[in-house]
């Protein structure tokens, strides 16, 4: 027993070496500013962390023109050194369809790279858009974390959009 003690006290003393106090686990609340229209959407969730990521997860009202729709899907924010991701699962249209998932995938990259891919949903069809990081910024702090992320959105090797996304979480 003592030597599992001993493993976890090592664990959190790595943890604390690699990121100071700013191992942020528990209860959170997230808030995400971003996209064109500048929307902020406030969220409760649960962060862990786990082999060098923090983990946050919590759920989501899909909008409609700003409205919420009250229809709620799952969605995962995964922190690394030099990685976000937001994974959503967004429901089926009908009971009998799956969920479609979608991961956008921000990353220190450079310009020329292919950014990330991703079959972005609509009433008209589905979308194949490309996710260019342009600056990612990851700001660890004792009981919360800053990111911010300005990304160029492509469609079809065209430029649609020039956005910034930011995120906060922090202890509840």
């Amino acid at each position: 027993m003592s030597g599992q003690r001993d493993l976890k006290e090592q664990e959190h003393e790595m943890r604390d070496e690699e990121h100071g106090n700013s191992v942020l686990e528990g209860a959170v609340r997230l808030e995400i500013t971003g996209g064109q229209g500048e929307i902020t959407s406030h969220h409760e969730g649960q962060c862990y962390y786990k082999n060098g990521h923090h983990y946050v997860l919590f759920r989501e009202e899909l909008l409609e023109d700003g409205k919420k729709k009250g229809i709620s899907f799952s969605s995962r924010l995964k922190i690394s050194r030099d990685q976000v991701t937001l994974r959503r699962s967004l429901p089926g249209k009908t009971e009998n369809e799956a969920a479609h998932v979608m991961e956008f995938v921000y990353r220190r990259q450079e310009p020329t790279e292919t950014g990330c891919i991703v079959d972005y949903p609509t009433p008209y069809g589905v979308l194949r858009l490309e996710i260019r990081t342009r600056e990612l910024v990851i700001d660890r702090r004792a009981g919360e974390i800053l990111v911010t992320i300005r990304y160029v959105m492509l469609q079809e090797g065209l430029e649609v959009s020039r956005d910034e996304l930011k995120i906060h979480v922090r202890s509840n």
